[in-house]
């Protein structure tokens, strides 16, 4: 996995560059999108397209390639590397002196088959999430309090951090969306918390609907988790992953939930 898609071009994995000037480079203004490839194709790839052209239209960044264009790159570069399963991660920088970058790359899946059957487990960061920040809810190049809140945790032998939000209420993981199910019915943060509405996120809650699971957004208190009877997180890469151990505390049983193993099985496939 090392050809590289760089301004349309296919090139080496060394041979692509950002100039300088690039305000994605000074300041960390940009966007980025993770994209799960499985069976060779690149999931859901229409609405990863639509969030990218969305955001870069509200932070007035020009997308140098139409929507189709992107697409049709996102395919061949899965194509080139060979991929079957997988991720590609698509950075549009923000331009500076010249156009923004729009640049795709290959990786393998990180996510073994046994932390599906055990679940991972959380604890929580001492970095709050401002639910007021103009781009919390944007997939910014700007993502060091996030590899900042891993790193506290990784500390502590955990596997994903959690974020409060300034209210004390629970608002995302560093890279993943957060849902609890309680009483039969799912619950996750709703944006007014301050995180990224993810697009497996909306899978899930999409997902519920067909199931006839309840489904709510609403401000969850991080106390809440102790009494859940299960949880889980989500990203486009991971699909939807068990959480079950929360600081020092196993959610429930301390297994996959019945509700977590059936939203894995629809839209982990």
């Amino acid at each position: 996995m090392n050809i590289v898609c760089y301004n349309g071009e296919y090139l080496g994995s060394e041979q692509g560059s950002v100039p300088i000037s690039d305000r994605g480079v000074l300041y960390g203004f940009g966007l980025f999108e993770t994209i799960r490839v499985s069976g060779g194709r690149p999931r859901v790839l229409d609405r990863h397209t639509s969030r990218l052209f969305f955001s870069a239209g509200e932070l007035g960044i020009n997308v140098p390639f139409g929507a189709q264009e992107i697409q049709e790159m996102v395919c061949l570069t899965a194509q080139k590397n060979g991929m079957d399963q997988g991720g590609l991660r698509l950075t549009l920088t923000g331009g500076g002196t010249g156009s923004p970058c729009l640049f795709i790359q290959a990786r393998p899946l990180s996510y073994e088959q046994d932390r599906y059957h055990k679940g991972l487990s959380a604890a929580f960061s001492r970095i709050r999430r401002n639910e007021g920040s103009a781009l919390v809810r944007y997939k910014t190049l700007n993502y060091y309090e996030n590899i900042m809140a891993r790193g506290e945790v990784a500390a502590l032998g955990r596997d994903e951090a959690l974020f409060l939000n300034n209210s004390g209420n629970l608002a995302e993981g560093a890279i993943s969306n957060i849902f609890l199910v309680a009483g039969g019915k799912v619950k996750t943060p709703h944006p007014r918390c301050g995180l990224l509405p993810g697009i497996t996120r909306q899978r899930v809650i999409e997902e519920c609907g067909f199931m006839g699971i309840p489904v709510a957004e609403e401000n969850v208190h991080p106390d809440q988790l102790n009494s859940a009877e299960e949880s889980f997180i989500t990203n486009a890469l991971m699909g939807v992953m068990p959480l079950t151990l929360i600081e020092n505390v196993p959610v429930g049983s301390g297994m996959p939930g019945e509700i977590t193993r059936a939203l894995m099985a629809r839209i982990n496939r």
